[in-house]
């Protein structure tokens, strides 16, 4: 490094002071590992001419000076082979550039012929002639690597979009006109009930709560109106203690306990009787959590029938933008008031109404696998929320989970549309 910094400094109109920071001399494992931060790990397995070693040289040396730039070089120059019958003339050279932000380097090894003098002399001018290659490699990466994030940005946006998500809400307001949506759906329809399926879960005790307000507006304008509310357990809930805290926060008109185990177990006998076969137990769970979603919805739009009522859904923007519910199940309703809201703003308007802090921070879970009952939403999803609802406000999220959002987004594009028709 100390060779190249001489050359460098050497050159027509070249200022030491203002062009160079430094150069080290570092030979010996202690030396590197003392001024540059090279690991002694990595010596010990690359050994000391290699690529790793120069790579961590020229980044000890970005990390520990001002440069913009760093030239890093380890290797054999005479007169006796390395230790590791590395041959004479073997050198391994880096190339480090700090540019907006990011550190991106570059590496090569090259064999000199020559006495030890002309191979240090060489290694030297070969690492000087390469710096604006790599320089040019460093500022085409980097512009790819905007055009990317520009790409991945307006997909992000337009995604957001579609799905009616905002990245701030005001709460109040939100729960004002979400309440408002839910009393003129009423007054359009001509319909007197609202029906909705409390879980235990924020988006039920959120939507529950609107619903119980509507119809309080509504009564107070002199018109009929209801809110019944539903426990639909399959067979013994997990978390039935939950449901109630909701349902006790809420304070409905009416509620309705309806079991769907017996219905659910019933369909599920009838198609094996009938024929159905499953590859095994976790093809046969999957199907049945689908039947348990579509045997809730069915009940819900039973008493919706009855008492001229509209279903309520429950589904956010998460889970629009993952697909994460059941066709014709839970994603099936006539009215859906969290419509383009993230988990995040879901639970600051629970909130806001004053719901239990248990129920606003709780994770969430679809409960619909006999095989792994209470299974979290995140495990399930391969994303934490917090990444599902920075995608949709706008904010920025990692690489990878940009890929799971998007790649689930497209894949899951048939739930969120009504039937295929012929052209």
């Amino acid at each position: 490094m100390y060779r190249r910094a001489n050359r460098l400094g050497a050159g027509p109109g070249a200022r030491r002071g203002q062009s160079i920071d430094c150069g080290l001399g570092v030979y010996s494992p202690q030396s590197k590992h003392r001024y540059l931060g090279v690991s002694f790990d990595t010596i010990e397995r690359y050994g000391l001419t290699s690529e790793a070693v120069a790579s961590e040289m020229a980044a000890g040396a970005l990390n520990n000076n001002d440069a913009d730039v760093a030239l890093a070089n380890t290797g054999i120059a005479g007169p006796n082979p390395g230790d590791d019958d590395t041959p004479i003339g073997t050198v391994c050279f880096a190339w480090a550039f700090c540019h907006n932000g990011g550190h991106h380097h570059y590496c090569e090894t090259r064999r000199f012929d020559g006495e030890r003098n002309e191979v240090r002399l060489a290694a030297a001018h070969y690492a000087l002639e390469r710096l604006p290659h790599y320089h040019r490699l460093c500022l085409e990466s980097t512009a790819k690597s905007e055009e990317q994030t520009r790409s991945r940005r307006a997909v992000q946006r337009a995604i957001g979009v579609q799905l009616q998500a905002s990245p701030e809400v005001d709460p109040r307001q939100e729960l004002e006109r979400r309440r408002d949506f839910l009393c003129d759906a009423m007054h359009e329809s001509r319909q007197t009930t609202l029906v909705l399926g409390i879980s235990g879960g924020v988006d039920s005790t959120v939507a529950g709560r609107l619903a119980q307000l509507a119809v309080e507006k509504r009564r107070e304008q002199g018109e009929q109106a209801a809110f019944v509310a539903m426990r639909l357990p399959y067979g013994v809930q997990q978390d039935a203690d939950d449901a109630d805290r909701a349902l006790a926060f809420i304070q409905p008109d009416e509620v309705l306990d309806v079991n769907i185990q017996g219905a659910s177990d019933a369909l599920l006998e009838a198609l094996e009787s009938g024929g159905l076969t499953f590859t095994d137990a976790h093809q046969r769970d999957f199907v049945l959590g689908n039947i348990k979603a579509r045997q809730r919805m069915v009940a819900q739009y039973a008493v919706a029938g009855t008492r001229s009522g509209l279903v309520i859904g429950t589904d956010q923007a998460a889970e629009a933008l993952m697909g994460f519910f059941t066709k014709y199940g839970d994603g099936a309703c006539d009215v859906a008031p969290l419509t383009g809201l993230s988990k995040r703003q879901v639970r600051l308007l629970g909130q806001q109404l004053g719901a239990p802090a248990a129920l606003v921070d709780k994770a969430p879970t679809a409960d619909l696998e006999s095989l792994a009952p209470q299974k979290l939403d995140e495990v399930a999803l391969g994303v934490t929320y917090e990444e599902i609802d920075a995608f949709l406000e706008a904010r920025e999220v990692s690489a990878s989970a940009f890929d799971t959002i998007v790649t689930t987004y497209r894949r899951t594009e048939h739930k969120r549309r009504l039937p295929i028709t012929p052209d």
